[in-house]
């Protein structure tokens, strides 16, 4: 049977398999905080219909509940595990307001129940991926059935592993590399973008460094496999040196230098673990390796009681601490990194689920979406077409630059030099993104429409030819930006109102040129990981080019990593990073560009041969997203709708210093601002706000006293940093109410498919 699924008559296709992302406490939960009653009575008095008196007591009455539900979740023992997993001090907040009395209000009352909120609103409202707030769940698309097929199982999840994070690892794995004993066991690597060829050391952008002969046998031989005692003994045995400590004082000379790693080498990746644990029993010396074995197992053992604690908040928080305090002991470091901070902190460890649920999408809605979808899908493929248009300009001019002199070019100079521009506001992606923006406003006449129009509908088949001129590609940018992953919200009240018809799809975001399912936070739970490498060669090839992220890439974590991984792929090392694979590693200083015709390609030193856009391909996949934006930046953009599909949610844009929710002195003129604001730019009542201060939107209730706190909290906040922070305002769309995931009880889910399509026409150019 095929992986691929014909998105009707578009020519597109989707994967059959498809992931569900979604929340781990019901939709129905964003309501608990709602207050339509006080809202009704502030929108009276702001009229002129209303009391004072009135108004005050409503609202009085409308915090006394939301505190009230604060403490009862405060109570809730998966609110608390979850919480607990994500920032432990929170405990103290949720314990301080089951001591309290509810009626007393305090400031630090008032402050704790501000952070509840925060963490349930994500929590009930967030398709995400992360712990059993966020499980993992994998399903098919299946034209033989009509709606939706759905199987609850009687729990959340059914399966969870909790890993270290790799940060923890390299942290306690350089403690260990302190001492001689066990590091002489451990093989020196060169930073995977280094080569030496001859008596020189070449890296990115400098002349070579010229070597002794010592040094260049010493340098040579560091091939990240062979132990520093070997390389001493080597060394010793040819005279080159007096004793092992002159070998060990060289390498740690370059180590200083920063071109040469000498430690474990683990991968920032979840089976970092698996790769010390093979370090440490490489060490040849029997006492040492026992002891730090001994002293692993021990920080091994303490994750394992974390595991173990799943489901009981009160032992997670003790595993957790104990866990914390081994790590401490062992590695003198902080057990946290951006520690109380809701979406980047990272702790000694990190859990993974799975949700107890089986789930088949059919023919009703692959039908419904195929041809809104491929309008969008077309607009993608061109975007891929116009950025490798643009980048390719910029590599030829880089290319001549560096060749002017006749000297071949390496890779490694042309990558270092062309990823500022890559990232710049007016680089080729930044105008490709502009470009694309200005072609969906000509596409939907969006210049032309009455101020303040709340929607538009149109028909993909109005649109087809109109796409086909302002959008025109016959093929993707280059080999692998034939794959996007779009994210897809079915809204419909359960799985039989989908069957009926009944139901609205909503597209999220569109990550073009890339291959979600690729991710060590996905595949894992995927019934066969090995079936989705397989079709993953079947549209792209058997084998991939895996850039060798620097530490300090921003969007490099151990749970984003590569995890597909075939037998054939390469490795191609970039900057200065841990983790890389010897067997496969391809340093960008030992690869040349090349003109070949009318196109660069890059060679490997075992001759194969890659169009160049396809080197950048990864990169160039991690920056698209941000750049990829259908509609510009409008005080007021109308919800587009394409059939059933909804391409654009109604949204509207401000600052901090002209919403008006800042600055207010105490909670009634807070709440009274924000039933202001509302009435007077005709928001609904819920919404996803993003203040520009924050990292990612929180959902928001305009009628809940609490909420209306929250945010203006947010705005202040936001008011320190500049009056021209922006606030972005989004309908919420779907509703809670359409919320079709079920549990055992019949509970629904804020949830989001995520698709795999792949694109009819290839490259032109492909590696060989």
């Amino acid at each position: 049977m095929s992986h691929l699924v014909p998105l009707g008559e578009t020519g597109w296709s989707v994967w059959r398999d498809v992931v569900l992302r979604t929340a781990g406490f019901p939709a129905a939960g964003l309501d608990r905080f709602a207050a339509p009653e006080c809202a009704a009575a502030a929108d009276g008095l702001l009229a002129g219909a209303g009391t004072v008196e009135v108004f005050d007591k409503t609202l009085r009455e409308a915090f006394a509940e939301s505190s009230a539900v604060a403490g009862e979740l405060a109570a809730d023992p998966l609110l608390r595990e979850a919480v607990t997993w994500q920032n432990p001090d929170m405990l103290i907040a949720l314990d301080g307001l089951l001591r309290t009395d509810p009626q007393v209000r305090n400031v630090r009352r008032r402050k704790r129940e501000l952070s509840v909120l925060r963490y349930w609103q994500r929590y009930c409202g967030k398709a995400e991926t992360i712990g059993f707030f966020g499980p993992v769940c994998w399903g098919t698309v299946d034209p033989t059935v009509r709606g939706v097929r759905t199987a609850p199982g009687a729990t959340l999840v059914h399966r969870r592993r909790v890993f270290f994070e790799a940060w923890a690892l390299i942290a306690y794995a350089d403690r260990l590399a302190d001492d001689l004993a066990v590091r002489r066991w451990w093989a020196p690597a060169l930073q995977p973008h280094l080569t030496v060829a001859g008596r020189e050391l070449r890296w990115p952008l400098h002349p070579p460094i010229a070597l002794t002969p010592v040094e260049t046998r010493l340098l040579a031989d560091c091939d990240g496999r062979t132990p520093a005692r070997e390389l001493a003994e080597r060394l010793c045995a040819e005279g080159a040196v007096h004793g092992a400590d002159d070998v060990y004082l060289l390498l740690d000379r370059w180590v200083e230098r920063g071109q040469l790693s000498w430690g474990a080498n683990l991968p920032i990746a979840p089976d970092a673990e698996e790769v010390l644990a093979a370090r440490i029993a490489a060490i040849g010396d029997e006492p040492v390796r026992a002891a730090t074995a001994a002293e692993f197992d021990r920080l091994r053992a303490a994750r394992d009681e974390v595991a173990a604690a799943a489901g009981d908040p009160g032992r997670l928080g003790a595993a957790l601490a104990a866990l914390n305090a081994e790590f401490t002991a062992v590695t003198g470091r902080p057990a946290t990194r951006n520690s109380g901070q809701m979406y980047a902190a990272r702790t000694v460890c990190y859990e993974e689920t799975a949700r107890d649920l089986e789930f088949r999408i059919g023919s009703a809605v692959t039908d419904a979406l195929a041809e809104p979808l491929a309008v969008v899908l077309r607009t993608a493929r061109w975007f891929t077409m116009r950025v490798a248009e643009r980048c390719g300009g910029l590599f030829t001019e880089l290319h001549e630059e560096l060749a002017d002199g006749g000297a071949p070019v390496r890779l490694a100079d042309l990558w270092l030099l062309a990823q500022g521009t890559l990232i710049a506001p007016d680089g080729p992606i930044g105008l490709a993104g502009r470009e694309l923006t200005e072609r969906w406003a000509e596409l939907f006449g969006l210049r032309d429409l009455p101020a303040g129009q709340a929607e538009l509908r149109v028909r993909a088949a109005d649109l087809a030819q109109r796409v086909r001129e302002l959008f025109p590609a016959d093929a993707p940018g280059w080999p692998s930006a034939r794959l996007h992953n779009p994210d897809v919200q079915l809204g419909a009240a359960s799985p039989e109102a989908v069957e009926r018809g009944e139901f609205l799809l909503v597209l999220g975001e569109l990550h073009p040129a890339s291959v979600a399912f690729d991710s060590a936070v996905l595949s894992p739970f995927h019934p066969d990981p090995a079936a989705l490498r397989a079709d993953l060669d079947a549209d792209l090839g058997p084998v991939r080019l895996r850039v060798l992220w620097p530490d300090s890439f921003p969007r490099r974590t151990t749970r984003t990593t590569y995890a597909l991984t075939g037998p054939a792929d390469r490795q191609l090392g970039i900057d200065t990073a841990h983790g890389a694979d010897t067997d496969r590693l391809v340093p960008a200083t030992a690869v040349v560009v090349e003109r070949d015709g009318d196109r660069l390609t890059a060679v490997f030193p075992d001759g194969a041969r890659w169009p160049l856009m396809e080197v950048f391909a990864t990169l160039l996949g991690s920056l698209l997203l941000d750049a990829f934006k259908l509609f510009g930046a409008a005080p007021h953009t109308p919800r587009i709708t394409i059939d059933r599909l909804v391409v654009a949610r109604r949204t509207w844009r401000t600052t901090a210093g002209e919403c008006g929710l800042g600055g207010h002195p105490d909670e009634h003129a807070r709440y009274l601002a924000v039933r202001r604001w509302r009435a007077a730019t005709g928001l609904p009542e819920r919404v996803f706000v993003k203040v520009g201060t924050e990292i990612k939107p929180c959902y928001v209730d305009l009628t809940g006293p609490l909420y209306a706190q929250s945010l203006c909290a947010m705005v202040d906040a936001a008011l320190r940093t500049g009056a021209d922070v922006p606030v972005v305002v989004s309908e919420l769309l779907p509703a809670p109410a359409e919320a079709w995931v079920p549990d055992a009880r019949g509970r629904g889910y804020v949830s989001e498919l995520r698709l795999q399509i792949t694109d009819p026409a290839e490259h032109l150019g492909a590696h060989r």
